[in-house]
């Protein structure tokens, strides 16, 4: 992807420098040169999803159909620098069941439809990482290392959950903290204890501004707010406020599994929640999300384009592209009015025919 966009910007750029000696009519270029030194800035592409299970319908699919099945769909607008998702279910073969109403596990060899997908990286910030306890949870950090894909928003102790990661792509460093507001306390990582990384909203700017030190963008994942609600609720506003207050770049949310508003703080977005991905639920409200395909550079988010999905599939998601469906996504995005006033920053894309 880097190769392309360098290609992409070297194009555009010999387009409106012509060094042929002719202008663009035939006739002569006043002063002319015949050489130019061409600066591209950096970029990078970063496709961002919500909600990934890798059991029920998406463990059938790759059983029936193989592991590139379950995204083979909408592949094309997955593919960036750099792909990220919140992993929200346990790993493993192992761990007791918590005592709570949904539980998720999956085997880590069903990993092998992320890395297929060309994830590289996951939040494990949530309230579905620890479904099978400690155990399982470290399965799930040593299964995400074999397939090479980076993990943030858990650990082996709470240093180890609330430290970010740091990624190169397209010329930039790129920073990703992950943290979650959800329960079960006792699945929160200790000093001494394995758990994910709980949010306080009065330490977050603090936790941000470090990070964003280390960076050139940073991206801060956040797993919060009331599921199935169509607007953030308090705290989620809270969290978005003190992450940008920090330096964040961009906030990525899910956990409400349906869309909700971007907001701007700053010119800098915060997306509430983009929504389900690779996790089919049977309420109809959960049914549209969005592949957010970032483009990032030295200054930050360069524009956002919202690919819709349809995740009421048998497994194999695929994209929205009836009219209503693309309106219904834009509406959802836009309740905060950000879609309407910054229509050359955010964008939601209409031409999804198939290859």
């Amino acid at each position: 992807m880097g190769s392309l966009i360098l290609a992409a910007a070297l194009a555009a750029l010999s387009g409106e420098r012509n060094t042929s000696g002719a202008s663009e009519d035939g006739g002569p270029l006043a002063a002319a040169s015949s050489t130019h030194t061409v600066s591209v800035e950096p970029e990078a592409v970063l496709a961002a999803v919500g909600d990934i299970r890798l059991d029920g319908p998406v463990g059938r699919a790759m059983l029936a159909h193989g592991a590139k099945a379950p995204t083979a769909g909408v592949l094309r607008w997955l593919r960036g620098d750099i792909v990220f998702g919140n992993l929200e279910t346990a790993v493993s073969e192992r761990g007791k069941k918590a005592a709570k109403e949904f539980t998720f596990r999956a085997q880590p060899k069903n990993l092998k439809i992320l890395s297929e997908a060309g994830f590289t990286i996951v939040s494990l910030a949530n309230n579905h990482s620890m479904d099978f306890g400690s155990q399982a949870l470290l399965d799930a950090l040593k299964a995400l290392d074999r397939e090479k894909i980076a993990h943030i928003g858990a650990g082996r102790n709470l240093e180890e959950a609330r430290k970010p990661v740091f990624l190169e792509a397209g010329g930039l460093k790129i920073g990703f903290l992950a943290l979650t507001s959800t329960f079960p306390e006792e699945h929160w990582a200790g000093r001494k204890r394995p758990g994910v990384a709980s949010s306080e909203t009065d330490r977050v700017s603090a936790w941000v501004r470090e990070a964003k030190a280390s960076c050139d963008v940073l991206v801060v994942s956040f797993h919060g707010g009331e599921q199935k609600a169509e607007t953030p609720n308090e705290v989620q506003r809270a969290f978005g406020r003190a992450a940008i207050e920090g330096g964040a770049d961009i906030v990525v949310g899910h956990h409400p599994h349906v869309l909700q508003a971007v907001e701007l703080r700053g010119g800098r977005p915060i997306l509430h929640s983009i929504g389900n991905f690779l996790f089919v639920s049977p309420t109809p409200c959960t049914r549209l999300a969005v592949i957010a395909r970032i483009r990032l550079g030295r200054g930050g988010v360069r524009s956002i384009d919202f690919v819709p999905l349809d995740t009421w599939t048998d497994g194999r998601l695929k994209p929205a592209r009836s009219p209503a469906d693309i309106q219904a996504v834009r509406d959802a995005l836009d309740r905060d009015g950000a879609l309407t006033a910054r229509p050359d920053f955010l964008r939601v894309v209409k031409d999804l025919q198939e290859e």
